[in-house]
């Protein structure tokens, strides 16, 4: 299997640590927020491979090949004990996000723990989807992500406080009070190195539990959403807010100053309510420029120089170098 990691870069991945928490917080996106430092998320490599896109090589569409000859190289087959060597060797990100709903993901997560990974050191994040369309769906995504060993969720295209505290309730324990099942969870507490005891525990939702190690992310990414974008940073029990920045520029149908004026929006409403604003930074020019808007938690949806890049550049600027 070819590496995914640029040589130099994935050098200095292994060579790094990852950041310092305290001895009873278990993850580490929650114990840098505490600490008012910036939060950097990124891809996890490949664990599956990608259909072709239409009328490229081989996709639905495609030009006929005029030889055999011309037929592309077949693939090399994802190991993913490979991909899991090459995820727990870089530690510059706080968290990684991905879809999560997987056999091959569950798979994944344990040859992560064969190769070192826990929650400690590569926490993962996932969207949930969106509650005001399909609020059982969502219900379904919760249970499923959480009792993978995810500690983040983002709720898709939020328009009202509403939804966010429908989520935080489903994300908690039946017996905490919530909808979330207390059964279920053997594959969550190994990733997390506990008990299912220990786990129950502790899988409760911060800053609603301050000793809670879940959280929640909510995308604005709607006009309804920006509307109300005060209102929903200061929900309670809101971790982080994110900007969906690519979904704007659709419905503002391609005006970047409308797209601007949204961001400027919601960044505001995160300064307001005192909760970290997330955007999107895929170079390390992008990242300057949003963190000096004072954008504070970044996810980089490419996993290669330019993305790894972005997140060096967001550790010297927040002085975690």
């Amino acid at each position: 299997m070819p590496r995914l990691l640029p040589a130099a870069l994935a050098l200095a991945a292994v060579a790094s640590v990852a950041p310092a928490q305290s001895a009873d917080r278990l993850n580490p996106v929650i114990a840098v927020q505490e600490k008012g430092q910036p939060v950097f998320g990124i891809s996890h490599p490949m664990i599956v491979r990608r259909a072709m896109r239409p009328g490229g090589p081989g996709g639905p569409g495609a030009a006929p090949v005029a030889t055999p000859a011309a037929a592309p190289a077949p693939q090399a087959e994802i190991v993913l004990a490979d991909v899991a060597k090459e995820t727990v060797g870089y530690r510059r990100a706080d968290f990684l996000f991905t879809g999560a709903s997987s056999d091959t993901f569950l798979k994944y997560l344990e040859e992560l723990r064969a190769a070192g990974g826990s929650v400690r050191t590569h926490p993962f994040s996932s969207k949930i989807g969106i509650w005001h369309e399909d609020s059982a769906g969502v219900q379904r995504a919760i249970v499923r992500q959480l009792n993978a060993g995810l500690v983040n969720l983002s709720l898709e295209e939020v328009e009202s406080p509403d939804e966010v505290r429908a989520v935080i309730k489903a994300m908690r324990f039946a017996s905490a009070g919530g909808t979330r099942p207390d059964t279920g969870l053997a594959a969550a507490a190994a990733y997390w190195g506990l008990p299912v005891a220990q786990y129950k525990a502790k899988a409760d939702v911060w800053p609603t539990n301050p000793k809670g190690e879940l959280f929640l992310s909510v995308i604005i990414e709607s006009e309804a959403g920006i509307a109300r974008a005060r209102e929903i940073a200061a929900t309670p029990g809101v971790g982080q807010v994110f900007i969906g920045y690519g979904t704007l520029g659709m419905v503002f149908k391609g005006d970047t100053a409308k797209r601007e004026q949204a961001a400027a929006t919601i960044l505001a409403a995160c300064k307001a309510a005192n909760v970290p604003c997330g955007f999107p930074t895929n170079n390390p020019a992008e990242m300057e420029r949003r963190y000096a808007e004072g954008w504070r938690v970044f996810i980089q949806q490419r996993r290669d120089e330019n993305g790894m890049g972005a997140i060096e550049t967001g550790r010297k600027l927040g002085g975690r170098q």
